[in-house]
């Protein structure tokens, strides 16, 4: 790997790594271990990237960050509260709601998992590719199923661990297409 591809990559993990720390203070405040081991991670990711030889150092440096990596997981794991994991279902039509109702229910009886599923508005779409009529099935899941609104749910404060959709295709479905908030690439900015 070269330098300029492993200082990008490590770069990734940096930013992720202080997204997460910046996630957990949010909620549990500052100083906790989780977001101190967080911190010293992206220090050695940083001494690592600056110090990049390709050689026995960068081994020894990976190594030492793979180690740390362990406590940083364990720590957020075991030391934070109410560490349940939130995972959303984003349906859009009832119909289909079959295809994810087993991974709901196994999510649903997890005790550590918060569960939410979320219908979302879907369109008809013309003929040049633009949205026609929206629809919306919020209305029509089977009882046992709490709903949350779209509109109610706010991805940006969450943070869902995991989202699960029906619809891979976004904009290139030729019949349909979901609401593009709802589009892959806006989704994987919020989990």
């Amino acid at each position: 790997m070269s330098k300029e591809q492993a200082t990008s990559f490590l770069t990734e993990c940096q930013q992720s790594a202080l997204m997460i720390g910046n996630r957990i203070e949010e909620d549990e405040g500052e100083g906790t271990q989780a977001v101190t081991l967080l911190e010293q991670y992206c220090e050695d990711v940083y001494s690592l990237c600056v110090n990049w030889d390709g050689g026995q150092a960068v081994e020894k440096g990976v190594n030492h960050i793979k180690r740390l990596l362990y406590k940083i997981s364990d720590s957020i794991r075991y030391d934070l509260p109410d560490s349940k994991m939130e995972v959303v279902f984003l349906p859009y039509k009832a119909s289909m709601w079959d295809s994810l109702e087993s991974v709901w229910m196994a999510a649903r009886d997890d005790e550590n998992c918060n569960e939410y599923v979320i219908p979302i508005p879907y369109y008809d779409k013309n003929p040049d590719g633009s949205l026609a009529e929206m629809h919306y099935e919020g209305d029509m899941y089977p009882d046992y199923v709490p709903i949350t609104g779209y509109d109610d749910y706010d991805f940006a404060k969450r943070h869902p661990d995991v989202i699960y959709i029906h619809n891979p295709y976004d904009g290139w479905n030729s019949v349909t297409s979901v609401h593009p908030f709802f589009y892959s690439d806006k989704l994987k900015k919020y989990t």
